[in-house]
């Protein structure tokens, strides 16, 4: 996973976006080590080495920035390619998000971003249309399927994310990473057959 730093509209100096970067970078590390009271403009502006009246140029409050931080770590969605079929596509996501769930940094910050959902208030919408923006990619996955007779017309998006996703999380969470393409594998093999 690639965090992308979000650029400031209308600016091009690149000193510009490094003190952002580097307002980004500090927040993060407080966050992951000390949880979201950590995160005060005054710690952000030591960790960094960047002013707070910079920091107050990029962001309003200390809310907004842990916005940003949360949104420099959800993990992008890719388009879907239904063209493949729905194997094949399904098998693709899992992929993706075994990749996901294999990157040393986002798990190193999973436990905080959903921390941050009950500290500030945006963080929970945000979390929500991320999810949102999942689940209708799933959707898109599953019509594919029962237009190929592979899934009943009934099927629940949330919980196929659950059936599909809860494993892998399970194993994250366990410290069995490192079985994460094998357990894909086989939660998509048992799921197609719950279907036969």
């Amino acid at each position: 996973m690639t965090a992308t730093v979000p650029q400031v509209t209308g600016e091009s100096d690149p000193r510009i976006a490094r003190s952002r970067a580097k307002l980004l970078a500090a927040a993060t590390e407080l966050l992951v080590e000390s949880g979201p009271r950590a995160v005060t403009v005054d710690a952000v502006a030591e960790r960094s080495g960047v002013a707070k009246s910079t920091l107050y140029r990029h962001w309003a409050s200390r809310d907004e920035l842990l916005v940003d931080v949360m949104r420099s770590h959800v993990p992008d969605t890719r388009p879907v390619d239904l063209s493949l079929g729905f194997e094949a596509v399904l098998r693709s996501q899992m992929s993706i998000a075994v990749g996901v769930f294999s990157d040393p940094e986002w798990l190193r910050i999973l436990p905080s971003l959903v921390s941050l959902q009950h500290h500030v208030s945006q963080m929970a919408e945000l979390m929500a249309a991320d999810r949102e923006a999942k689940l209708n990619m799933l959707r898109d996955v599953i019509a594919l399927g029962v237009a190929e007779g592979r899934l009943p017309a009934d099927v629940d998006a949330m919980n196929v994310l659950h059936l599909l996703i809860g494993p892998l999380m399970f194993a994250v969470l366990s410290g069995d990473g490192d079985r994460l393409p094998a357990l894909a594998d086989e939660v998509v093999a048992r799921f197609l057959a719950s279907y036969r």
